[in-house]
Parts: C-alpha cells; sequence; structure tokens
C-alpha cells in the first residue's frame, strides 16, 4: 500500500535518486517544473544523485545539459550504468585485472579509471568482458564479447533495455546486443549494472558520500523515476522507498493495475510534489479507500473516482487496486473499467 508521510518527502528524505528521461528531462527539452522542484528540494536539505541507464554520454555531458536548465550540478552527481559497471567489475577482480569491452568510450574511461586493463583480442586473456552501448557499435565487437564468455570471461552489462528511443523511432538497445551474445553462448550474464537491478542505487549511495563521510540511511532515500519496471522495481528489489511521476512512461491505468514487484511507495504528478506531505490512503470498507477527501469505489467491474483530477483520488484508487488484487484470487485487474484521469495542474 502506499505510504503517507507528516512532513514534506524534501525533508524526509535526504538522497534523492532521480531518473532523467521522462523526469528531468524529455530529450533535449526538460520537464515542465522539475528543475523549479529539485531546486526547492536542495534547499530543503535533499542531495540529488542523478542516475541512468545510458551507457554511453558522459557525466559531464549529462551535467551540462542540467546546468542549462538552472540546476546547479557537478558531473559527479550523474551516474552511469558504465560507472555502476567499472565498479562492480573492479569489485570483482583485483586492479591491473584484463577485460574486453563493448560500447562507448565513456565506458572505457571507467574501467580504465577503476585500474583495470582494457584489452582488444580474447586471445589476451580477459577475466572479464563489459558489454554496453553506442550507436556506431559493430557485429565484430559483439562476437568479440561473446568469444570471451565462451572462453570463460565473466560477463558484466550496462543495462538490458531492449530498446531505445531515438529521433526516427524506437531502435535496439543493449539488451537486445546482450541477447545476442545470450544467443550465441546460451549463458545469461553474470551481473547487470542498469535498473530494474539495484546496483545503481546503491553505488550511487557510495558515491554520494565520498571519502570518509557516512553514507545515506537507505530509508532516507527515494527512487524517484517515470518508470515502474526500471526506477520502481529497482527501488523494490534494492529495499528503497519510491516516488513515481506521471511526467513519462507511467500513467494511471498502469499503476492502479500494478504487480507488488512494480509498486511505488508515492505516487506524484510532478516533482512538485516533492514539496507535499503526501497524505496516507485510507480503507473505507472492502470495496471503497479514500485519500485526503477524495474517494474511490469499485462497483461490480467498474472503479469511479470522486474527482479524476484530484491525484488523491488516484492515490485512493490504487490503494483499492492493489488490496483486491492481493487478496482476492478471483480479481482480474484487467477486466476493471478505470477512470480517465486529468491530472495537470
Amino acid at each position: 500500500m502506499l505510504k503517507g508521510t507528516p512532513r514534506p518527502l524534501s525533508e524526509t528524505y535526504g538522497l534523492a535518486l532521480l531518473d532523467l528521461d521522462g523526469v528531468v528531462y524529455r530529450g533535449k527539452l526538460p520537464v515542465d517544473h522539475a528543475a523549479d522542484s529539485i531546486r526547492d528540494a536542495e534547499a530543503a536539505g535533499m542531495t540529488m544523485e542523478y542516475t541512468t541507464n545510458n551507457s554511453s554520454r558522459e557525466q559531464a555531458t549529462v551535467a551540462d545539459q542540467l546546468k542549462s536548465f538552472g540546476l546547479q550540478v557537478e558531473p559527479h552527481q550523474v551516474i552511469t550504468s558504465s560507472i555502476v559497471a567499472a565498479r562492480m567489475v573492479a569489485h570483482d577482480f583485483p586492479a591491473g585485472s584484463k577485460v574486453i569491452m563493448s560500447g562507448a568510450r565513456h565506458l572505457r574511461e571507467q574501467l580504465e579509471g577503476q585500474g583495470l586493463t582494457v584489452v582488444e583480442s580474447v586471445e589476451d586473456g580477459p577475466v572479464a568482458a563489459v558489454q554496453g552501448w553506442r550507436p556506431e557499435i559493430t557485429w565484430n565487437e559483439i562476437a568479440n564479447i561473446a568469444f570471451a564468455v565462451e572462453r570463460g570471461a565473466r560477463h558484466y552489462v550496462t543495462n538490458i533495455d531492449l530498446t531505445i528511443p531515438r529521433e526516427l523511432g524506437i531502435a535496439p538497445g543493449a539488451g537486445s546486443m546482450v541477447q545476442a551474445v545470450v544467443n550465441a553462448t546460451g549463458a545469461e550474464p553474470h551481473a547487470s549494472a542498469g535498473k530494474p537491478e539495484s546496483a545503481m542505487y546503491d553505488e550511487a549511495r557510495v558515491l554520494a558520500a565520498g571519502d570518509g563521510e557516512r553514507m545515506v540511511a537507505k530509508e532516507r532515500c527515494l527512487a524517484i523515476g517515470d518508470r515502474l519496471d526500471t526506477d520502481v522495481e529497482a527501488g523494490n528489489r534494492g529495499g528503497y522507498d519510491s516516488l513515481v511521476v506521471l511526467t513519462g512512461v507511467a500513467t494511471p491505468s498502469m499503476i492502479m493495475r500494478a504487480p507488488a514487484h512494480l509498486r511505488p511507495t508515492y505516487v506524484a504528478a510532478d516533482l512538485r510534489d516533492l514539496a507535499e506531505a503526501m497524505p496516507q490512503p485510507q480503507r473505507v470498507s472492502e470495496r471503497e479507500w479514500s485519500c485526503a477527501g477524495a474517494s474511490a469505489i469499485l462497483d461490480g467491474g467498474n472503479l469511479s473516482v470522486s474527482d479524476a483530477s484530484d491525484i488523491n483520488a488516484l492515490r485512493a484508487a490504487c490503494s483499492l487496486m492493489w488490496e483486491r488484487t492481493d487478496t482476492d484470487p478471483d480479481f482480474d485487474a484487467t477486466a476493471i473499467a478505470l477512470p480517465e484521469f486529468k491530472l495537470g495542474r
């Protein structure tokens, strides 16, 4: 069930683990209200770490884009899947270990920055094969990863996203190239750095602390994203509270029908809700839930709400749908007629 907080989220949590695309920007454009909301949250004492499955963009490039929105961002606040992948390999193998890679310059720099030796051929005996993404990737690079895995190299991947949005449409992502190696070798990767695995959030906590500083306690960290199947699932896998915003992929119907492993801790229209306390949804009866004066009622196969423009009505509806899904084995969430929410404000 959704949680409530007596204080604003920006005061309840000390570290925000922010997704980028769909939360802070869409492509080159900022998401409405995101930058102002982040600045306000920082003024309230919340630290920002920006987390992305993108393995090819340099930290400084992402930071410069965020700065163009009026945010104060240092490159070290941007946590990419290449950074996490390199740190994972370095955790498992000593400095100087040989690795072979496919991907962008950013991945190579991170591997070398961790003291690992990047080699070009499987005949050099790499102990690890690290697979990332870049638009110009070649068949030979993917084949070399497969050859290395077949010879016993441990397979690490930056992420398993099957698709990536591009200017002309949806294109194969890193996960599609990973699947080609799996098809060739018959073996699944040893580890993935990207969401929905929680390693990115775990490493972000470490990196946010800096040298000699104490990490923010996990219960004081909030994962924020627009996708249930990456941002929220990573939070759930790692034991982090999460906030889903409706500025990207997730829709009200997706959230209301979400299975347990994809359910967020909080639901918000956008990042302005970081400055708000979260009301706690309340069970009224088997067929009704309420939240801050708004209500959701299930009547047969129809779910109705008191006000489809009220985010609290969505919170009540989520609690009602989730409870019925979990307690009634005959309940089919996909068969319920859901309200059309209009949550712009």
